[in-house]
């Protein structure tokens, strides 16, 4: 049983993070909540008040923590700069690795807290004196695709009591323990853009005092196919908003910056197989030719793959399926059965 530990717990005021404070109280904890000010999609702070109500009906603690200016410097930025250097950003695992986890420490050492805890659908194992994520025991809400860069201190010091529930049994817990929450609603989309995040990325543009031009589509060969809204509103692998008119279904292959062009193939011309990993960040060392489990989106199947260590930071990963869509600035993720063992962007996939 656990003993009256103090954990700091990050709150958005939904169903996963309430239960999850009901949870570690229930299991002895002295819960504090926190809730950062990362972004305000149309200043709407609803999610403050859902907070703060939780915490007060739980008899909790609970800090507001304005951290939208290192949101704005660390996570819109690089999701500008990457759209606009022809890439692809995936701007919630920049957050995880640069942005939440290092808040949720910074407050649990002022708060002399041993232990953070979300409710993310993710577990931790220890093995061979090292601790790691492990997916959740719901497959279909399994997070760690997300986490891959979050720091070893906080993997360490994390706790998710929701890791070995299902989705259905947290709706349970949140209904016959009278919690008031509303059932979460799947997000769709980075928070600060949860549809379309192409108004926002030319509104940051324009203040930047960029402008976005219309360039071509050209085929494998350069023949020229239409016109396009401009480079950084397409990512590899996409089919559709294009406005082609073809016999068959285009795909983006290629896109180039520099000449503000995009080429565009049939889908058995896009696939690829090898793929230049930066920014690694592995768990354990990995033999060459070991068989992992590779995945290069949240809700595509994962396929085999093997991991070539170049350096500390940098790798090759050989995917065993030809695969479609891996863009640059895209994270791939890489586990042995559960464990979540290494993670890094896309430099490039042929």
């Amino acid at each position: 049983m656990y003993t009256k530990e103090n954990v700091l717990l990050g709150m958005s005021g939904g169903t996963d993070s309430s239960v999850s404070a009901f949870l570690l109280q229930q299991a002895g904890y002295n819960v504090i909540g926190v809730t950062f000010r990362f972004y305000e999609h149309n200043n709407d702070q609803t999610y403050l008040q859902k907070a703060s109500n939780m915490a007060k009906h739980l008899h909790m603690p609970h800090y507001i923590v304005d951290k939208r200016k290192d949101f704005q410097s660390i996570v819109i930025e690089n999701f500008t700069n990457e759209y606009l250097a022809g890439r692809t950003p995936f701007p919630c695992a920049h957050c995880n690795t640069y942005l939440k986890w290092d808040a949720l420490l910074e407050q649990a050492h002022r708060l002399d807290c041993p232990h953070i805890a979300t409710g993310h659908y993710v577990n931790t194992i220890k093995k061979d004196n090292c601790t790691y994520l492990s997916m959740g025991k719901d497959i279909d809400k399994d997070q760690t695709f997300f986490l891959w860069g979050m720091p070893q201190e906080a993997i360490e010091q994390a706790i998710f009591p929701l890791g070995n529930l299902l989705y259905h049994e947290v709706q349970n817990i949140a209904t016959s323990n009278q919690l008031p929450v509303k059932q979460n609603k799947n997000s769709v989309g980075a928070c600060f853009c949860p549809s379309d995040y192409r108004p926002l990325l030319k509104k940051i543009a324009t203040e930047k005092g960029i402008q976005i031009h219309q360039g071509i589509f050209t085929d494998e060969i350069g023949n020229f196919l239409g016109k396009h809204e401009g480079y950084p509103f397409y990512t590899i692998g996409q089919r559709r908003g294009l406005g082609l008119q073809h016999i068959s279904p285009l795909y983006v292959k290629k896109i180039n910056r520099e000449t503000n062009s995009i080429i565009v193939a049939p889908k058995e011309s896009c696939y690829q197989t090898t793929v230049h990993l930066t920014g690694l960040i592995c768990r354990q060392l990995v033999e060459k030719e070991k068989q992992l489990t590779a995945k290069v989106q949240y809700k595509k199947q994962a396929c085999t793959a093997t991991l070539d260590m170049i350096n500390t930071s940098e790798a090759l990963v050989t995917l065993h399926e030809p695969t479609l869509g891996m863009a640059p600035g895209q994270s791939i993720v890489l586990y042995d059965g559960d464990i979540l063992i290494a993670g890094g962007i896309i430099q490039n996939a042929w």
